[in-house]
């Protein structure tokens, strides 16, 4: 079960992300050599800002890879890399009309294609994927605790039947679903001398480690409590979503499962969910309201009745705490963090604009 500890060589994918961005932080801090594949060199500018340091002591350098769905496009930027980190991955889509083939065809060829690349290069040993904790939902009735011997099989067949008229998020839980398959089933069948291991976070919250105001758009995690507190203020939640329970992560825990699952030995071959929590929308006004932000006034809403709230069917990410040794951050540290930096990029409790339709 070998693992990659620091100093060694990361190929990582996405990280101009808001996940991909906090791994490559992690990384760096930790003593790693990072070479981070970017499809244009815009997309490298704001890394090399907030990274200039390691950048020019040549602890971060960049590959471009315009197009990752070719296939041999990793052959060469895996040349000398002992582990990967793949983040990269399409974004749940707003337009209602997308093809489902934009969403699902790249997803799993970018992530083939990295695993046969990365059966070409002998010093690999381990390459880390982000999936998701939507792959694990199938439908089940009444009580029940999800983990990771769970998987949404359901959502590719929906989209099947639904193609173009499925809503976003069966599209991009979909293509999780039939990514994270196919990685799986590509190991299984071709056995190769490095270990895969997955990464599951549900919704992600937390401050963007280079501050990019993307990172905070209709279609980025954060939005989705953004998007919460501003219904609340329209007045066009009611009183019965102010209780409805969401499970989440900081981007930083999520970045720190993804090295963990690099490094520890006994998480070769594995899924691990990661989870921070879980709070009702009421509570994150509670949290915001108990400390006022600067140039933010939010609804109080029924103060406190969020409080003993459970989830009819959580998942578990105990897991990641036995095997990875994961800790996670306050709940309210990641919703304080989330809004106080969403307010200085810019964001406004007026914003009605909305997300992908799940």
């Amino acid at each position: 079960m070998s693992a990659v500890a620091s100093p060694a060589h990361i190929l990582l994918t996405g990280g101009s992300g808001f996940i991909g961005s906090a791994v490559l932080s992690n990384l760096l801090s930790k003593g790693y050599t990072v070479r981070a594949a970017v499809r244009t060199l815009d997309k490298s500018m704001s890394l090399q800002t907030t990274f200039k340091s390691y950048a020019d002591a040549g602890k971060l350098t960049f590959v471009i890879i315009p197009d990752m769905t070719v296939p041999d496009a990793f052959d060469s930027a895996l040349q000398g890399i002992d582990g990967v980190i793949h983040c990269a991955s399409p974004m749940p889509p707003t337009d209602t009309q997308l093809d489902p083939e934009r969403v699902t065809g790249p997803a799993i060829s970018i992530t083939t294609g990295i695993l046969s690349s990365a059966a070409k290069n002998p010093s690999i040993k381990r390459v880390v994927i982000t999936s998701s904790v939507m792959t694990l939902y199938e439908p089940k009735k009444g009580r029940y605790v999800y983990s990771e011997a769970d998987w949404f099989d359901t959502a590719p067949k929906l989209l099947q039947d639904q193609g173009v008229n499925a809503t976003g998020g069966i599209k991009y839980i979909a293509s999780k679903v039939l990514a994270e398959r196919a990685a799986w089933e590509w190991v299984e069948r071709k056995r190769p001398s490095f270990q895969l291991v997955t990464v599951l976070p549900p919704w992600v919250w937390g401050k963007s480690v280079t501050a990019n105001p993307e990172h905070i758009r209709p279609e980025a995690s954060s939005f989705h409590l953004l998007q919460a507190i501003s219904r609340a203020n329209a007045g066009t939640m009611d009183a019965k979503e102010y209780l409805f329970p969401t499970q989440f992560a900081d981007v930083l825990d999520v970045a720190e499962g993804h090295i963990k699952a690099l490094s520890v030995p006994a998480a070769a071959g594995e899924r691990f969910t990661l989870r921070g929590g879980f709070i009702t929308w009421q509570d994150a006004l509670d949290i915001i309201n108990a400390k006022p932000i600067a140039g933010l006034v939010v609804p109080k809403g029924v103060v406190g009745s969020g409080k003993g709230v459970e989830m009819e069917q959580p998942f578990s990410a105990a897991k990641s705490t036995r095997v990875l040794g994961m800790t996670y951050r306050p709940i309210a540290d990641t919703v304080r963090d989330t809004v106080v930096q969403a307010v200085e990029l810019g964001w406004s409790i007026e914003d009605t604009s909305k997300g992908p339709v799940w």
